[in-house]
């Protein structure tokens, strides 16, 4: 990619409605700061330049054991300029062979990492694998595996990203079916696997309360449009942890005033791109 080309994507982003700091996005040689951009330019509706951008990512290996304590991990990195590579892909090409690659190679990653993702749903990265799978004419293979999904994770109780939506796209079948008691049934069970808080639960209980079938399904499903509670513990930084990274930043400061040296402090929280 060309410095003038790169300089064009970066002042794009630089000056858009949500614009991210400089010191995230202007370092080429800083593959992070490519991510930042093209995944950037994605949600800007540039495709090509995303693409363009993106691709210089795809084949770098992230450190596995990289864990920030706030902003994104070089896995999640990767993860999401998969995810947007192979929607990329599928946009241009309605063909599944490509993006699904890409998915796969990102499901891999969300496997593999042990650590908090503060950025995407592992779940829904996974289950756009299905959703493409499904547009191309294969939804019984795409239920084979929710289905398979589910066995293999039958035994993680408790709040379960890959349960929750293997229970979606199975009850989203269902309901194309018009088989909306079904349908139901399953989001109800779906929501056993979800993040909860208080208004989580009031919403689900008048779900629940729903007479008709066709009507409780369209409500459970209008839940899943919200996040009501982070998926990860720790995924959200609490405002006594804000406060500790500042006082701890202004220490840092502080000191190397006092010592006559000059701190170079790149920015503490990343723009999370979701």
């Amino acid at each position: 990619m060309q410095k003038q080309e790169w300089q064009e994507y970066v002042q794009k982003v630089a000056k858009c409605d949500y614009p991210i700091p400089l010191n995230l996005i202007n370092d080429y040689d800083d593959w992070k700061c490519r991510s930042n951009v093209g995944r950037m330019l994605m949600i800007l509706k540039d495709v090509e330049g995303a693409m363009a951008v993106l691709a210089t990512v795809k084949d770098v290996q992230p450190d596995m054991d990289d864990a920030p304590e706030f902003g994104l991990s070089e896995a999640e990195h990767k993860v999401l300029c998969l995810r947007d590579i192979a929607q990329i892909v599928w946009q241009l090409t309605g063909t599944g062979d490509a993006p699904l690659f890409y998915l796969d190679e990102a499901y891999k990653l969300c496997r593999e990492y042990k650590h908090v993702f503060r950025s995407a749903d592992r779940g829904a990265i996974w289950a756009r694998r299905l959703e493409i799978m499904r547009g191309c004419g294969e939804e019984q293979k795409a239920l084979a595996e929710a289905r398979a999904m589910l066995e293999s994770e039958k035994a993680n109780e408790g709040v379960n990203t890959y349960r929750f939506h293997a229970l979606k796209f199975i009850a989203e079948s269902m309901a194309a079916a018009e088989d909306y008691h079904k349908a139901a049934l399953l989001l109800a069970e779906a929501y056993q696997s979800f993040p909860m808080n208080e208004a989580a639960r009031a919403a689900l209980a008048e779900a629940e309360a729903a007479a008709d079938a066709k009507d409780r399904y369209a409500m459970y499903h209008h839940c899943t449009t919200i996040q009501y509670q982070p998926w990860e513990k720790d995924n959200v930084p609490t405002l006594e942890e804000v406060r500790r990274l500042q006082e701890r930043n202004f220490a840092r400061r502080e000191a190397a005033k006092a010592a006559g040296e000059e701190l170079n402090e790149k920015g503490s929280f990343e723009s999370l791109i979701k």
